[in-house]
């Protein structure tokens, strides 16, 4: 019993002395930067998945239109789950940033959070109207709609950032990169600029399950396709036709 409450006192002691972890780049804990981290983790596993199911999905029939499409959606979710390394683990090492070049980290997220923007508003469309071309539009607006919601919540998270970017910058230049106090800290970036962060990340986070899932549903449909015309032919081989 004794050794037990004496291991009790040592890890209350190291707790005691490790004290806050730095974010952003700063010398002090930032309130609020938990949940950018989250918000941000939550992202991650919802964009990765989005390639998860079609590798489970092969088609057999040789059918060239099947083929063709399955090409486009893999294409579009291999973009979906490039948003993690392009904006979402930038916003990670951000907030998780304990020293360092901020400016450099802010752009990083700047360069991915363009090149999203730039795909959805000149490389998506066509692609949408190739797969228009094959399967109607339903699948196409869908997908139109996803990535409209994403361009936009992309658009207020731009917001929330420059806000954060230049409170971050202006309490270094104040206070420098060694020390900072709280009292600092809140004279720059508040809670309300983290926060509007974290919840412009969910606000984009938001939107994908939508494109995921019609990514998925459809190339289930094209399996389902897939497998009838196989049947189709042995059917019609054994009877002759």
């Amino acid at each position: 019993m004794t050794a037990f409450y004496s291991l009790i006192v040592l890890l209350l002691i190291k707790l005691s002395r490790a004290g806050p972890v730095p974010n952003f780049g700063l010398p002090v804990s930032v309130a609020g930067s938990a949940q950018v981290i989250s918000a941000s983790n939550q992202t991650s596993a919802v964009v990765k998945s989005a390639t998860n199911h079609l590798g489970n999905v092969s088609l057999a029939s040789n059918y060239t239109k099947h083929q063709t499409v399955l090409v486009q959606l893999a294409m579009i979710a291999n973009f979906t789950a490039s948003v993690d390394q392009s904006i979402v683990m930038p916003l990670l090492a951000l907030a998780e940033a304990t020293s360092g070049n901020v400016s450099e980290l802010f752009n990083a997220i700047w360069e991915g959070i363009a090149t999203t923007q730039s795909y959805i508003t000149h490389t998506l469309p066509g692609d949408l109207k190739k797969l228009e071309i094959e399967i109607d539009h339903y699948v196409p607006d869908r997908l139109k709609d996803g990535f409209g919601c994403v361009q936009r919540g992309l658009d207020s998270l731009s917001e929330a950032l420059k806000s954060l970017q230049n409170g971050v910058l202006n309490a270094v230049r104040e206070a420098g990169t060694n020390s900072m106090s709280n009292v600092e800290l809140r004279k720059f970036v508040s809670l309300k600029v983290v926060n509007d962060v974290a919840r412009s990340i969910r606000a984009v986070s938001v939107c994908f399950p939508s494109i995921v899932e019609t990514v998925n549903s459809t190339s289930d449909r094209l399996k389902t396709a897939d497998q009838f015309i196989i049947d189709t032919s042995r059917a019609d081989e054994l009877t002759g036709v």
